[in-house]
């Protein structure tokens, strides 16, 4: 009788303790965002980076996009320095798992001095760049830019992309379709 209980009681547990367990859609969200960002820091004057999911409202609608936030002190010696590291991280952004990110990527990068990221990313081929262009926002938020969707999934590939990458070699020529790309 008293094996039966044990056996019953244990069981019960099973579905509380397999709750648990680091799997699932979200596990698998979390570990693609850390790889990505294991990536990012592996680059060229990268100091830090974190990948998260940046939920938007527009009116009534939610929109999510990817955000990418990079320290990269080092880099603010040279706008190409800058330029390489947008074309190797945007890839590796586009290659995140989780929601759909229908608002695109942003992306930014804090260097010494402080650059402007979106005027260098769009000066180097990048479309559909949104950046502050009033001085008073360069000023605020110089580190910031943001890149739609549409262009991204012509640019880079249609998301999730597969960016495997080296630190330093981006998927894609600035300007240019990522490989594996309709043209």
């Amino acid at each position: 009788m008293w094996r039966l209980i044990a056996a019953g009681v244990l069981l019960s547990l099973i579905p509380a303790l397999s709750g648990c367990s680091a799997s699932g859609p979200d596990a698998e969200v979390a570990a693609s965002r850390e790889a990505v960002a294991a990536e990012i820091n592996a680059l060229p004057n990268v100091s830090t980076a974190t990948v998260d999911e940046e939920k938007t409202t527009d009116g009534l609608s939610a929109h999510h996009r990817i955000a990418v936030d990079i320290s990269a002190p080092d880099a603010g010696r040279s706008e190409e320095d800058v330029a390489e590291l947008i074309d190797a991280v945007l890839p590796l952004a586009w290659s995140t798992r989780g929601r759909e990110p229908d608002a695109g990527v942003v992306l930014r990068i804090r260097t010494e001095p402080q650059l402007e990221i979106g005027r260098i990313a769009q000066d180097s081929g990048w479309r559909d760049v949104g950046f502050p262009s009033t001085p008073a926002l360069v000023e605020k938020i110089g580190y910031q830019a943001s890149f739609g969707r549409r262009t991204l999934d012509q640019q880079i590939g249609t998301w999730p992309v597969d960016a495997e990458t080296t630190p330093g070699e981006g998927s894609q020529t600035r300007g240019q379709p990522g490989p594996g790309t309709p043209q």
